[in-house]
């Protein structure tokens, strides 16, 4: 008798915990992609980009080991969804001689999408930029992910100089600085 209610009790606590597990912020899917270091100035060299695709966001934190907010003048990240379609989505933040402007979300055509909590917050080390699945036409699905940074100079740069980045270059993406390229499918939740 003693043993059948140990029995019931451990696979009841199993259950939970299970249970428990799948429904935690954690159970979120995750993956970290590696980027070459030293392809561009150290203040905007990218060598690492983790991306979680989450119930309720895209999260997208890029490592920049010597990252000066300061030489940043463009911070994008896209998204492709794997809807109908593959909808494209961009999100970036622009600093203007004024400040930072707010994030704007394109979509598709680059069209503006009015979207609210999405963000980019800076670090010591990094950038992240949060995109809400709502504003990506509710995505339950993987998505690949391009991401980019780019200081003064940027907008003028040629496409050789872009397919051999060196030391000096004021711009760094991941997965690359060409712009159909983007990250392996990461999983939803």
């Amino acid at each position: 008798m003693r043993r059948a209610v140990l029995a019931v009790v451990v696979g009841a606590v199993a259950t939970v915990l299970v249970a428990g597990a799948s429904a935690s912020p954690a159970a979120a899917k995750t993956r970290t992609f590696r980027d070459q270091a030293g392809d561009a100035l150290p203040a905007l060299d990218v060598t690492k980009v983790k991306v979680r695709n989450t119930k309720h966001a895209v999260v997208v934190r890029a490592t920049i080991p010597d990252f000066r907010r300061r030489t940043a003048d463009v911070v994008s990240v896209a998204v492709r969804t794997q809807a109908p379609g593959r909808p494209l989505f961009v999100a970036q933040k622009v600093r203007h001689p004024s400040g930072w402007a707010p994030v704007e979300l394109l979509a598709g055509g680059m069209e503006a999408v009015a979207c609210k909590g999405d963000r980019v917050r800076f670090a010591a080390r990094s950038v992240t930029v949060r995109i809400p699945q709502r504003c990506l036409e509710g995505n339950h699905s993987s998505v690949r992910i391009g991401f980019g940074v780019g200081g003064p100079g940027s907008q003028g740069l040629g496409l050789d100089e872009l397919e051999n980045p060196g030391p000096d270059l004021a711009v760094d993406a991941y997965p690359s600085l060409v712009v159909d390229k983007l990250s392996p499918w990461v999983r939803y939740r």
